[in-house]
């Protein structure tokens, strides 16, 4: 006789049939809400990863900082400013690894220590992942300025009140505005220091564009996009009196410009000088295959190369080379794409040899360098005195002038690989291997 059913899940000498079991149903709300809490757990894991990382890196640079000798040879512990070179060698080590600029690393570097030692509440929130980096890096920036230690404890604990609670441009914007209110520092002091921070650069965009920016003071800024406007506003009306006066007399004229391409060919005149005296007269290197001066593309879609941008179309390649004022030109062989007819026997760096390294690397040879390889140092990988090293060009990279100081007094090595790689080692054991670029994605101005 079969078991009573409410205990044959005993220990039961009959076997029991397999049990289906039912499938789980969850609806596409419980679905959604299962999937956000998932990214916010991610959130919070991502948070708290990123608060240890600027710690570690706080700690990279405060550890280099107190044993000079971990990454300064005998010639650096005498420099003057040994602490600094130290520091800039562990930031450079650091970025290799992480795939960071050294100034990300110290900027990292820098918020970690702030937090730890200025901001304690809103560190706590930081570790525990409940507020992320974005809002850690406006409560940094915003702290810079105070001071007083009351001020400082207000703005830490209210920020850490906020946090958890705004966006992060909401959060920016309360931290800019709180820091307004406790600031001790006169308004006037504050826009002199930040007048100091202004510059000019340059980034490119795509399709043979580029985005010129200026950090200049507000005052300036206006008077520049008035005088743009009002003489866009006065080209705008003589090209409608024109088209009309075409249209009366049966012609036709090129496609009208809009105002905001006005405007920018007015600032492109004017910064440029065109037609004035004091018109720009640099000479910015342009690569150019043979083949593309005849119109076409390499046989491998090879395209002429702009130093300081990167490939640009065989049309505009074409009349710049035309530009012998304005360009200085080299061509390449169309099949084995080399640079043609440049000596490099002599004892220091020729003009030719200086040209070849310009436009073989396009910025200095240090892993992620954007600074401009016409500019830079020519330095021997190795050295010409103590290594007994030639003066050629496989012996020849560009190094900017911090970059040259830095692998002269530091422990940091470039060697030459087979081909065109270089390996960059490191105090730590460290070595990557890299091949350079002719042109940046984001170029030094």
């Amino acid at each position: 006789m079969p078991p009573d059913p409410d205990w044959a899940y005993l220990d039961s000498p009959w076997p029991s049939a397999p049990v289906e079991s039912s499938p789980v149903l969850v609806s596409p709300v419980e679905s959604v809400g299962y999937a956000i809490d998932s990214a916010l757990e991610a959130q919070h894991a991502g948070n708290r990863a990123m608060a240890s990382q600027l710690a570690a890196l706080a700690a990279v640079l405060n550890t280099s900082r107190a044993h000079l000798s971990v990454y300064l040879q005998p010639g650096g512990l005498a420099e003057p400013d040994a602490v600094e070179l130290t520091a800039r060698a562990a930031a450079l080590d650091a970025a290799l690894q992480l795939n960071l600029t050294p100034n990300q690393v110290r900027d990292r570097a820098y918020e970690g220590q702030l937090l730890q030692e200025k901001l304690p509440a809103f560190w706590e929130l930081f570790q525990l992942g409940l507020t992320s980096y974005a809002h850690a890096q406006a409560a940094v920036q915003f702290a810079n300025g105070l001071d007083e230690p009351d001020a400082v404890t207000e703005y830490d604990s209210t920020l850490a009140a906020a946090a958890p609670t705004l966006t992060p441009a909401a959060f920016r914007t309360k931290a800019r505005v709180l820091q307004q209110r406790l600031l001790a520092e006169p308004p006037d002091a504050r826009t002199a220091r930040a007048l100091t921070e202004r510059r000019v650069w340059v980034e490119p965009a795509e399709d043979g564009m580029a985005w010129l920016h200026a950090l200049i003071s507000a005052p300036d800024a206006i008077r520049v996009k008035a005088r743009l406007n009002s003489t866009a506003r006065n080209v705008e009306k003589k090209q409608k009196q024109a088209d009309r006066i075409a249209r009366e007399a049966g012609t036709t004229r090129a496609p009208r410009r809009t105002r905001p391409q006005i405007r920018a060919d007015l600032a492109v005149a004017w910064l440029a000088g065109d037609g004035t005296p004091t018109a720009a007269k640099v000479r910015p290197i342009l690569l150019v295959p043979i083949l593309s001066m005849l119109g076409t593309v390499g046989p491998d879609g090879e395209l002429p190369v702009l130093h300081g941008y990167g490939p640009i179309d065989p049309a505009t390649a074409a009349r710049l080379f035309d530009d012998a004022p304005a360009f200085r030109r080299i061509g390449t062989d169309p099949i084995s794409g080399e640079i043609l007819d440049l000596d490099r026997t002599t004892y220091r760096p020729t003009k030719a040899q200086r040209d070849w390294l310009t436009v073989k690397y396009g910025r200095c040879a240090r892993p992620g360098c954007d600074c401009d390889a016409a500019t830079a140092d020519i330095d021997h990988l190795r050295e010409w005195a103590r290594d007994h090293g030639p003066t050629d060009i496989r012996n020849l990279i560009p190094l900017c002038p911090p970059e040259h100081r830095l692998k002269t007094l530091t422990k940091i090595r470039i060697s030459r690989d087979d081909g065109d790689s270089l390996t960059i080692h490191t105090p730590t054991g460290y070595s990557a291997r890299y091949t350079p670029t002719a042109y940046p994605d984001d170029p030094a101005f």
